[in-house]
């Protein structure tokens, strides 16, 4: 299919670079900080937030951002069926303008890989100085001397599901008061993200949390005239968004919660065939440590925290400070929340395979499913396998299947998502307590 390049262009002077047109199927523009109109990225909503907040990142911290949101965007207007290889593996050359041009060239390796391993598609970056005049990207707004209204050297990732409000939970029952980040694309899922906050707002009233809510967003009417759903890439934009303003709450080391369980983490492929769209690595192991890499070589003074690593979603829930708040407060897990195809509003499908680990881990944990699935798995007329409400269900039936039968199929599958040190017993066994939760609610669940 050929090669893609994406060319971001920073503030009003940068008229970017000029490519081959004979080397590229083909190339598009990216303006960032440049006129903040319906033709850039929608980055207001954040820099507006770091200004409010009197968080002043560094400028390689900005640069991050500018990064982000060219990886980010390429991956999401750049149609797989389109322009992939196979209809899948896409050759994207990024070209982005840096205030520090040999500190990224060190990087570019790196983030290679990285983009590799998250998107499956073939990278290169190429970096070069900003343009002579670009002014400061970081906000610099009045009083910055007085830092935010409360000292904290937490920041935890807020996306509106179970698990994140879990961690936020337990860091403000331990007395930790952080700055949530929350990132979203669309009303899904930041209805959540407001219902979520003020109840943690309503219950930690001494210790309310602030919330950034970045909503940073990619326009569709132009680059590539294609949009591309998989976003293997998005994880790459919340952790720098988490990164960037962790490194600016004034402290000398901060630390980045990013609260996922065990299970989601490693994200096996349920089936030999989802390998490729369903098997996302938007929290696995090699990747964080990848991203902790990037953020040391930056000198961005963070460090990521997954408290849940080795726990199952059952087990956070039945370990959660505040089960209660769990249970009262609706959360967002669903692969699929947009109910608007079937007749019906937002909320959790029911059979998709965050659902399915949602009402694992709430009968795991004996704590009360309180609000409503759009599809009932357990209807007597039975669930169809050739429908989308039936696919997630049969695939983890295949896979407690499989591993009853053959025992060391769990340990060589968990190799194969990707490079993990020393020791891999302790992934073992989270997915392994994972798929008991799993099997408990989904053994009486008939398929047709």
């Amino acid at each position: 299919m050929g090669k893609l390049a994406l060319i971001a262009v920073v503030g009003s002077e940068d008229n970017g670079v000029k490519v081959e047109a004979s080397e590229y199927l083909k190339s598009a523009t990216l303006p960032l900080f440049k006129n903040f109109d319906s033709k850039e990225v929608s980055l207001h909503a954040f820099t507006k937030a770091l200004k409010r907040l009197k968080l002043c990142p560094s400028e390689v911290a900005m640069d991050l951002l500018v990064v982000a949101c060219t990886m980010y965007a390429a991956d999401t207007r750049i149609n797989r069926e389109t322009f992939g290889e196979d209809s899948w593996t896409r050759v994207i050359d990024l070209y982005i303008p840096v205030s520090d041009v040999n500190l990224w060239n060190k990087q570019k390796q790196l983030l290679e890989t990285t983009f590799k391993f998250l998107t499956g598609d073939v990278w290169t970056i190429n970096f070069r100085a900003r343009s002579v005049g670009t002014p400061p990207l970081s906000p610099r707004g009045k009083l910055q001397r007085y830092g935010m209204p409360y000292k904290t050297d937490t920041v935890c990732l807020f996306s509106g599901g179970m698990d994140s409000f879990i961690g936020a939970i337990n860091l403000l029952a331990a007395g930790v008061r952080p700055l949530l980040i929350g990132h979203s694309k669309s009303a899904d899922v930041s209805t959540y993200q407001d219902k979520a906050a003020l109840s943690l707002a309503e219950e930690y009233k001494s210790l309310a949390p602030l919330r950034i809510d970045a909503f940073i967003k990619i326009h569709k009417n132009n680059l590539f005239a294609s949009e591309d759903h998989t976003e293997r890439g998005r994880s790459f934009m919340f952790l720098t968004i988490g990164a960037i303003c962790a490194s600016a709450l004034g402290t000398k080391n901060s630390k980045l919660y990013m609260p996922e369980n065990g299970m989601i983490s490693l994200n096996l492929p349920l089936t030999p065939l989802r390998v490729g769209s369903h098997s996302t690595r938007t929290t696995h192991p090699y990747y964080i440590k990848q991203m902790q890499l990037l953020f040391n070589n930056l000198g961005l003074g963070v460090e990521i925290v997954n408290p849940f690593q080795f726990k199952t979603k059952g087990e956070m829930l039945s370990e959660c400070a505040n089960k209660a708040l769990v249970e009262k407060t609706e959360t967002m897990s669903c692969s699929h929340p947009s109910g608007r195809y079937e007749g019906m509003g937002n909320g959790h499908c029911g059979s998709c395979v965050p659902c399915i680990i949602r009402r694992a881990a709430f009968h795991s944990a004996k704590v009360n499913d309180l609000f409503p699935y759009r599809r009932n798995i357990y209807r007597k007329s039975g669930i169809q396998i050739g429908k989308a409400e039936g696919a997630d269900i049969l695939a983890f039936k295949y896979m407690i299947e499989k591993v009853r039968k053959t025992p060391n199929y769990l340990t060589a599958a968990i190799r194969n998502t990707g490079p993990l040190d020393g020791n891999i017993d302790n992934y073992v066994s989270v997915y392994s307590r994972a798929l008991i939760e799993v099997e408990e609610v989904i053994k009486n669940v008939k398929l047709t």
